[in-house]
């Protein structure tokens, strides 16, 4: 189909179109005819539903029923209705059957002569969407609110009315064999790193998929290989947050149908920022700070309440034991956490799934059974369900950020090594952890950059945000090593 021609009998053209399309009920052929000189037999050809049928009458159907004089000896029906009939504001032609197709597909509408092998295609889809709202994902107390939407041109508009400027570079392509999809490199020219730009366009143009139903697919190709559980590309819903990261030099993929942007590269530092460290004056380093201890804490409480429990309670002294040490209780230590934290995962994804009228007796129920109940009958220790309550606040904050993955990940592994090999054992994983970290990289450059390797005029936005006037006029640069 991608290399078959338009033929010149428009009887011929339209049965093709409507095998490719399996006769489906809503692909609509309007048989006109337009006074030329003499009688030119047109079909108009489009997909019920999904176009501006009003943009259609009134500057293409409605022009071409008008009776008209040709001027130019040389020039074909096809030329003078491109350039003096249609009235919409873009429109081309092609000799391919599989353009054709594509258009309709994409809400175009398509106009075919007979006696000639070239069809018409003029721009006039009308998708359903909502309207703009503002963000949900990532709220913030100050600055902008709106957030991106599902439709792709929607979210460039707003990110061209917060970025005016022409070095803002859009590279639309499409992705999907069956079902094309399309997806939107967006990048400041002159201030994007031309290495990271290169390596994004080169990984999204090789890939082989027949459709896209989630932007995923998108993330794994741009976070390469070897897979990792730390997330290498973050999404952003809000518009200052692309903005800002396209002044750092870093390119921006948004998806058409998905109301997250795609940003590249991610750093590790770059999961414990947030929108209101930029908005607000107060808590430019004790927030950061804060989201790092809390990463800490939910990856590394379990584990070192476990290992104190199994290997180090006789170092403590008797109240002390006595009061966080499980004794009475009918569950070992690493079970009661083990369990609790499962309960808890449940009882988080039961929230997502259930109708929302229902999500407080779900809370109601899961706090009578994993607090007051599992206490009263001696099941878990009063300590342990405060450890795990502490571990699941400081992996929420964690999972908003985009770390979720990591840090149940990295909690389970160390909740097992502390069970066995004690404080030794975490010693060792996190020198292991922490050579891991310094592997990965993010489209080339260093995960653990600006700190590993260390570049000491990155860490103005590191653990403490800087002045915002020396952020703005200062100028990104990312460490590369592509081989």
């Amino acid at each position: 189909m991608s290399t078959i021609e338009i033929q010149k009998c428009l009887n011929k053209n339209i049965k093709n179109i409507k095998n490719s399309f399996h006769d489906t009920s809503d692909l609509i052929v309007r048989k006109m005819k337009a006074d030329f000189e003499g009688s030119f037999e047109i079909d108009v050809v489009y997909l019920d539903g999904i176009i501006d049928l009003d943009l259609i009458q009134e500057h293409v159907i409605k022009p071409l029923l008008e009776p008209f004089k040709t001027v130019g000896f040389n020039e074909s029906p096809i030329d003078q209705i491109l350039e003096r009939i249609i009235e919409t504001a873009d429109v081309k032609t092609t000799a391919q059957y599989k353009e054709l197709t594509d258009a309709i597909v994409q809400g175009n509408t398509v106009l075919l002569i007979n006696g000639y092998q070239k069809g018409i295609i003029i721009p006039s889809p009308k998708w359903a969407e909502r309207s703009i709202e503002a963000s949900i994902g990532e709220r913030s107390a100050r600055g902008p609110q709106i957030g991106l939407t599902e439709k792709l041109k929607t979210n460039i508009n707003l990110i061209r009315s917060s970025l005016k400027t022409p070095d803002l570079c859009v590279e639309t392509i499409e992705v999907g064999s069956i079902s094309p999809t399309s997806a939107s490199i967006l990048y400041l020219d002159g201030i994007v790193d031309n290495g990271i730009l290169k390596e994004v366009k080169k990984r999204l143009k090789s890939l082989p998929v027949k459709y896209v139903l989630s932007e995923r697919v998108l993330e794994d190709v741009l976070e390469g290989k070897p897979k990792s559980f730390f997330p290498r590309v973050r999404h952003s819903e809000r518009i200052d947050g692309v903005v800002s990261s396209l002044f750092e030099g870093r390119v921006v993929v948004i998806v058409d149908g998905y109301p997250f942007a795609i940003i590249a590269p991610a750093l590790f530092v770059d999961f414990i920022q947030a929108p209101d460290d930029y908005h607000i004056s107060m808590g430019r380093s004790a927030n950061r700070i804060m989201r790092f201890i809390a990463l800490l804490l939910g990856v590394y409480l379990p584990g070192v309440y476990i290992a104190t429990a199994n290997f180090h309670k006789d170092d403590l002294s008797n109240n002390i034991s006595k009061a966080i040490i499980s004794k009475d209780e009918l569950l070992p230590t690493f079970w009661e956490i083990s369990i609790l934290l499962f309960l808890i995962k449940m009882l988080v994804d039961v929230s997502f799934r259930l109708p929302k009228s229902a999500v407080i007796l779900v809370s109601l129920i899961g706090t009578i059974v994993i607090g007051e109940t599992a206490v009263t009958a001696k099941l878990i220790h009063p300590v342990s369900l405060i450890v795990v309550g502490i571990t699941a606040l400081s992996s929420f904050l964690g999972a908003n950020r985009g770390l979720v993955g990591a840090d149940a990940t990295l909690r389970i592994s160390f909740l097992l090594i502390s069970n066995f090999l004690g404080f030794n054992g975490i010693i060792i994983a996190t020198t292991v952890l922490i050579i891991y970290m310094v592997s990965l990289k993010s489209i080339g450059v260093p995960y653990l950059s600006p700190l590993i390797p260390f570049k000491i005029q990155e860490l103005k936005d590191v653990f403490y945000r800087e002045d915002l006037q020396k952020l703005i006029n200062s100028k990104h640069t990312y460490t590369e090593d592509n081989d």
